[in-house]
């Protein structure tokens, strides 16, 4: 493993290192077959590519952490907020946590939070979380239960405070509030975490809840653009990109406040339609990506913040993804439990939950390890 210090001394010629890899991978055969993790390079070069061109780069190995601290199998990584880069909604100080664990294989988890996109939401009733965390031991951050599929992976913890669904790249001033929805330079940094930790790993599995199921999609790009040739796997957690256009002035201020719409490629020709299709945009470009997503059907956190109902979300939901389904079996499948709670990753009941004779613990494997039995499940 590359000494923590490489995090701190890194040159900021990251950039370059990442266009040249991309020239490598380019240069190599394209052999690699959909869904298989042990396939050469080339295969995902044409979404690096496009990654880079659409700014997924832009802030990679730009910001050293100002200090680390040590915490038990934990080490702890913070961003100097007098820098305005990384850094929480209202100036707190940003963190990254890492643990490297007995695996080669990396977990890349970003916690979720709420959104907010306008003064209301983000300083009156204030529906995103504010300032930066450590993680918890709970659900796959539990590694002392046998059970769990990631126990011994190593592990990099990404704290939500953005407010922008680790997407945002703008700073906005709501009725005299310097306001940072800074989600792509969070990610970023938590990306060099990833890379100066664990440079070689055999693959990464990109996970997130709510917001952070959100942000699996920018999670997929960053880390796609800084380990070109590594496998990347990606659990969305009840953040299925779905909006609700009819709620036009939230959408309208999401788009104008977070400076998000730059990160989706021009060439995702279906993303006006639905965020949702940057999946299918990735799956056509990176034939080692597979895409889990798991939600409740009538999520009441989800549908609240898209102004939608229990079933007209799950309608939406149900149609948008029921297509990418459709297109790319063994690649992109759901489990769908009935109900209206939210979220499961961090919760005891990843290791309880059971669709007819199918536990979602179980699916979760085939998703890791044997997708030619991984299937969609709806209950």
């Amino acid at each position: 493993m590359a000494s923590r210090l490489d995090l701190v001394t890194r040159p900021k010629a990251h950039l370059a290192t990442l266009l040249l890899l991309t020239a490598l991978v380019a240069a190599c055969g394209d052999d690699a077959t959909p869904g298989d993790d042990s396939g050469p390079g080339r295969g995902a070069s044409q979404a690096v590519e496009e990654l880079i061109e659409t700014g997924f780069a832009k802030y990679l190995g730009t910001q050293p952490p100002s200090r680390t601290e040590e915490d038990g199998e934990w080490t702890h990584y913070y961003f100097d907020p007098a820098e305005e880069g990384a850094i929480c909604l209202v100036g707190d100080e940003f963190q990254v946590s890492v643990k490297d664990g007995p695996s080669d294989q990396v977990l890349f988890y970003l916690q979720g939070g709420g959104a907010c996109w306008d003064y209301v939401t983000c300083h009156v009733v204030s529906t995103a979380l504010r300032t930066a965390n450590g993680p918890v031991p709970s659900g796959i951050l539990e590694a002392d239960d046998p059970r769990n599929p990631f126990a011994d992976w190593d592990v990099v913890y990404v704290p939500y405070c953005d407010g922008s669904v680790f997407t945002g790249d703008a700073i906005v001033d709501y009725d005299g509030v310097q306001t940072y929805h800074h989600g792509l330079r969070n990610l970023s940094v938590a990306v060099d975490a990833l890379t100066s930790n664990f440079p070689d790993p055999s693959r990464v599995v990109v996970a997130g809840s709510s917001a952070g199921g959100y942000g699996t999609y920018s999670g997929y790009g960053a880390v796609r653009v800084a380990l070109p040739d590594t496998p990347i796997l990606v659990f969305n957690d009840s953040g299925p990109g779905v909006q609700n256009f009819n709620a036009s002035d939230d959408v309208q201020n999401r788009v104008a406040n977070w400076n998000f719409t730059d990160l989706i490629p021009a060439t995702c020709t279906r993303c006006s339609e639905q965020y949702s299709y940057l999946t299918g945009w990735a799956l056509d470009r990176d034939p080692w990506l597979r895409t889990a997503l798991y939600s409740y059907q009538q999520d009441g956190v989800i549908s609240f913040f898209i102004d939608l109902d229990g079933p007209a979300y799950r309608d939406l939901m149900l149609d948008v993804t029921g297509d990418l389904e459709a297109e790319y079996p063994n690649r992109f499948e759901r489990f769908f439990p009935l109900g209206t709670e939210h979220t499961v990753l961090l919760s005891g009941v990843f290791y309880e939950q059971t669709i007819r004779e199918t536990s979602l613990l179980d699916w979760t494997r085939a998703f890791l390890d044997d997708p030619d039995s991984w299937a969609d499940v709806i209950e």
